[in-house]
């Protein structure tokens, strides 16, 4: 008696329908992935007016090239950062701002050695590296930087940014001068109860331009008062959130404080005093951005006509 093959059963209508599911899903997430990256890869150049009541006449129509969260690591390198502030020269800005965080680790490091964020020996390098291309930049009311609390060895940082010929403003203010008038800039790089007391060395009617680390330092400047008593702040420049980086449904992937959620990117009034919050220019972690996008700001500032 002949035995008679069994033929193999093809694949029945369900197992086709999950099969193409499987590889358009797979698709779709790939895409997105490259799509973050090219996005992550492309820095905006964002302008702004800002009208301040206390801006001296001397001071009106200047510009402040403002830039934060730089997170050299990965495909962001020294060079390449440093070639794009090469670029911005043509903007030809009055004042350079640089706002912390300029390295980060990847996250393999991250998961690997939870300590370290972008604090090694060759994240130091990578910024004295930076910092070395931008020397050349030429911003004639001066550039000035702070910290973020990511920024360790403040001592190496700041010898690294006065080789570049950037004053490291680190919690402290610089007097800025043109033309018999004055205004200040205030650097803050953490959360400290002295500041509280900042704005006892200022009067109301001094100009102040505040550059923060973070907004969580907000409820304190906008509580704070002049020696003479009344606001002493004008302006605030702040980063560290990267406007969530990557944003799904709604929600950001970064662990971020509540004032930072609140406010995670974009100009704001708070209590009549402006604030942006800047996406920043570079990535934590990985080089992706969904829902954010890198940026650096041109601010031009204005006197408000009495």
């Amino acid at each position: 008696m002949a035995t008679r093959l069994k033929k193999n059963k093809k694949p029945g209508k369900g197992g086709k329908i999950a099969l193409k599911v499987f590889i358009a899903a797979l698709l779709m997430a790939l895409l997105t992935v490259v799509a973050g990256m090219i996005n992550a890869s492309v820095v905006r150049i964002r302008r702004a007016e800002v009208f301040l009541t206390d801006l001296p006449p001397a001071f009106d129509g200047i510009t402040a090239l403002y830039a934060s969260d730089i997170d050299l690591f990965g495909l962001n390198t020294p060079q390449r950062a440093g070639e794009l502030f090469n670029r911005l020269q043509s903007l030809k800005p009055d004042l350079l701002l640089l706002g912390g965080d300029y390295t980060s680790a990847s996250l393999l490091q991250i998961l690997n050695r939870p300590g370290e964020r972008g604090d090694s020996a060759d994240s130091r390098k990578a910024r004295t590296d930076f910092f070395h291309y931008i020397a050349s930049f030429e911003a004639p009311l001066g550039k000035f930087a702070i910290a973020a609390p990511e920024d360790q060895d403040r001592e190496d940082l700041a010898s690294a940014l006065r080789d570049a010929g950037v004053d490291p403003l680190f919690n402290r203010r610089a007097e800025l001068r043109r033309g018999g008038d004055m205004i200040y800039l205030a650097g803050i790089c953490e959360e400290s109860a002295n500041l509280n007391s900042a704005g006892r060395l200022f009067g109301r009617g001094d100009c102040v331009l505040a550059v923060a680390y973070s907004p969580v330092v907000l409820p304190v400047l906008l509580t704070g008062e002049a020696g003479d008593g009344g606001a002493w702040v004008d302006l605030v420049l702040c980063g560290h959130t990267h406007g969530g980086q990557i944003r799904l449904f709604g929600r950001s992937v970064l662990s971020l404080a509540r004032e930072e959620l609140r406010r995670l990117s974009g100009w704001k009034y708070e209590n009549g005093l402006p604030v942006l919050v800047t996406q920043g220019v570079g990535c934590e972690g990985v080089n992706l951005r969904l829902g954010s996008a890198p940026e650096i700001w041109l601010i031009t500032l204005r006197r408000t006509q009495p």
